[in-house]
């Protein structure tokens, strides 16, 4: 995060900030982009997308190998989500670096190849402890903005994963163009 030093705007109001709010603004920017068929590489954090389908498509995700799991006393062990993936995988079950057989296969899910798991009782039960007059703002549908990036947040559209029914949404708001192309760096895309 260069130039966000202590002297910077951005440095002095720091927590002040939304950070989980800019860093979902740009995954679904740069998945936005990444959905184009003339794109063939995807920007951004994608170590943070890759753990959903890794948990939720099985023929996705690599191998992973419990017998060389992490040691039992490692510091980071079990204190993020995805510190289950940092022991030892193996890809030799996936196809390596065939973007196009990726694409092929998404197209052609069906509703048995994706493990809708909700969140556990115990963690929606706590949000609601520590948060009970939040509760419409969890499906609010607002725009993302992160400096020059403004991208929709539409949580009505991931309903099973908080173990309710998905109805099919028929108004997806538009991305407003002018602003959707906008990522802060110079020429046409400033």
């Amino acid at each position: 995060m260069d130039g966000l030093g202590s002297s910077s705007v951005v440095g002095r109001r720091w927590g002040e900030y939304s950070w989980a709010s800019t860093c979902l603004a740009n995954i679904y920017h740069n998945l936005c982009n990444a959905s184009l068929k003339a794109v063939r590489e995807v920007g951004g954090a994608m170590f943070i997308v890759q753990f959903w389908p890794w948990e939720h498509m099985p023929w996705i995700a690599p191998v992973q190998h419990p017998d060389r799991d992490w040691p039992i006393d490692h510091p980071l062990r079990g204190e993020a989500y995805g510190t289950r993936w940092l022991g030892h995988t193996t890809c030799d079950n996936l196809a390596q670096h065939k973007l196009d057989e990726y694409r092929r296969r998404f197209e052609r899910l069906w509703e048995g190849e994706i493990v809708f798991d909700p969140y556990p009782e115990n963690i929606v039960h706590w949000h609601l402890q520590q948060f009970p007059g939040h509760i419409r703002q969890w499906c609010t549908r607002v725009r993302l903005i992160c400096f020059g990036t403004v991208e929709w947040h539409l949580p009505d559209r991931c309903l099973r994963q908080f173990g309710q029914e998905q109805c099919i949404t028929l108004e997806v708001p538009d991305s407003q163009r002018a602003f959707h192309h906008r990522d802060g760096r110079q020429g046409t895309r400033d």
